[in-house]
């Protein structure tokens, strides 16, 4: 007689070197897999989140105009986040969200991305870097816990933007994207 035996996953992964990459290819993926390893989604941990889908971070001196950039080692296939050092914290953490969306996004497209300072007025013609925009402001500032923030009466976007701790400017084209409007909120 025959035994057939099946394999058991687990619905947690420790990293993802242990899961499919692929199954992460939208913000609400990623996000489902943010809370699955218990990490903190407001404000999101964006370096906790780069050590667990196996990206290396590293604060590194870069031009003026260069926010960060995203890279494959050929050698070893280990993809890196280089982020410009003197950037204001706030403009790091969307950097590193930013690639992180390259990587989850493109990273099948080419295995370099440098990125000059974006999402300085939101808009850009380049599609991959309008889908990464939109997936890094996605992931660091969520609907359902911006929405949650503002019916508990927190409705200043500087309040808003230091719960989430990104900038100003990408808390009010995210509230912009979602149909929301006023001076405040």
């Amino acid at each position: 007689m025959a035994i057939i035996r099946t394999k058991s996953f687990s619905t947690a992964c420790p990293t993802i070197s242990s899961c499919d990459i692929d199954l992460y290819d939208t913000p609400e993926k990623l996000l489902q897999f943010v809370n699955n390893q218990g990490i903190v989604p407001v404000p999101l941990d964006v370096i906790k989140l780069a050590e667990k889908i196996n990206i290396n971070v590293e604060y590194v001196d870069l031009a003026d105009d260069l926010s960060g950039e995203l890279f494959k080692d050929p050698e070893t296939d280990h993809w890196f986040i280089n982020v410009n050092r003197k950037h204001h914290v706030n403009r790091q953490r969307y950097t590193i969200a930013h690639e992180i969306a390259h990587f989850c996004l493109h990273r099948h497209l080419k295995y370099r991305f440098e990125d000059e300072i974006f999402f300085r007025g939101g808009e850009s013609d380049d599609k991959e870097e309008m889908e990464a925009n939109n997936f890094a402001s996605f992931i660091l500032i969520p609907e359902q816990e911006l929405k949650s923030k503002i019916r508990s009466g927190i409705r200043k976007i500087e309040e808003l933007a230091e719960i989430f701790e990104v900038s100003t400017l990408a808390l009010r084209i995210r509230v912009k994207s979602l149909g929301m409007s006023g001076h405040g909120l």
